[in-house]
């Protein structure tokens, strides 16, 4: 009788060391990864949302647009300007109109009156879109 509670001792011992070693391991080496990765994803995402412009051009220039924000971002009614350089990426539709490392001529895409999105920061246009316009289909943008 002794000698099986002896051995019902240690196998309950060695499974929750087993158990408690296998549960340290996967909060340390899964689940902890898990939740800085959510919260750092959330971080990001605040960043964006910041980031994120919506509103009318007013003005279009070969490399820069003037837009009343409508919305996004701290600048609602606030008419801003944005510089593109050559890692602006410009969307039409559905379409990229410009290669990586190329600077676009925005009058040929953008004109007073279009409704865009971009993502903004520090005057600087990371990434403008506008909708395809009324009849216009995505082969012939401009």
């Amino acid at each position: 009788m002794k000698k099986l509670v002896l051995v019902l001792a240690f196998i309950l011992t060695l499974g929750l060391g087993f158990g408690g070693g296998f549960y340290a391991g996967y909060y340390k080496y899964v689940k902890q990864p898990q939740i800085a990765a959510q919260e750092q994803a959330k971080k990001q995402q605040a960043e964006l949302n910041k980031m994120v412009r919506h509103g009318e051009v007013l003005d279009v220039k070969p490399d820069e647009v003037t837009v009343k924000v409508q919305k996004g971002g701290g600048d609602i009614g606030k008419t801003i300007t944005a510089k593109i350089n050559q890692y602006t990426s410009v969307q039409i539709g559905m379409n990229f109109v410009n290669k990586p490392d190329e600077t676009t001529d925005l009058t040929k895409y953008f004109k007073k009156g279009d409704s865009i999105d971009m993502i903004y920061k520090d005057g600087q246009a990371m990434a403008l879109h506008r909708d395809l316009r009324p009849g216009e289909t995505a082969n012939n943008q401009a």
